[in-house]
């Protein structure tokens, strides 16, 4: 009996403490966490708010379907061609003619970041992150501004 229940507790209390965890990582983060993260990001790049606010954006890089680096998006002339002439286009190809957003060559991730802290934090109190990262992309890098620039 003595051996059932050493067993049991090496099995149930590793089990006890995952469970028991707070599931903080799943909860989403809101407009106003997401600013002040990367607001702190700017003075300390090490704390863990910074953390949130770096992983939080190279999620939503990671993710978008709509986001593109400009060299990769083909000119007009280029994309009225391979939209006339091929047959099928790739996935990868479709995503780049389709995509709303341009990164400009040279932008890095703190410029990106920068933007996110100098705007406003006047979301609603429920309103999630995202607004805060397409708000941030329909201002500053809409392909046809970016392009043009």
């Amino acid at each position: 009996m003595a051996r059932r229940q050493r067993l049991l507790i090496r099995i149930g209390a590793p089990l006890a403490l995952v469970f028991c965890q707070p599931l903080a990582a799943l909860e989403p983060m809101t407009a106003a966490e997401l600013v002040s993260a990367c607001r702190t990001y700017l003075e300390d790049g090490r704390s863990a708010a910074a953390a949130n606010c770096r992983a939080y954006v190279l999620g939503y890089l990671s993710a978008s379907n709509e986001i593109v680096a400009e060299e990769e998006r083909p000119s007009g002339f280029v994309a009225r061609a391979m939209r006339t002439r091929a047959s099928r286009l790739s996935d990868a190809a479709e995503q780049r003619l389709d995509s709303r957003f341009c990164l400009p060559e040279g932008e890095t991730l703190d410029d990106l970041i920068g933007r996110l802290a100098a705007g406003p934090a006047q979301y609603a109190t429920d309103a999630e992150a995202s607004l805060v990262m397409r708000d941030l992309f329909e201002k500053h890098y809409r392909c046809d501004a970016v392009m043009e620039s």
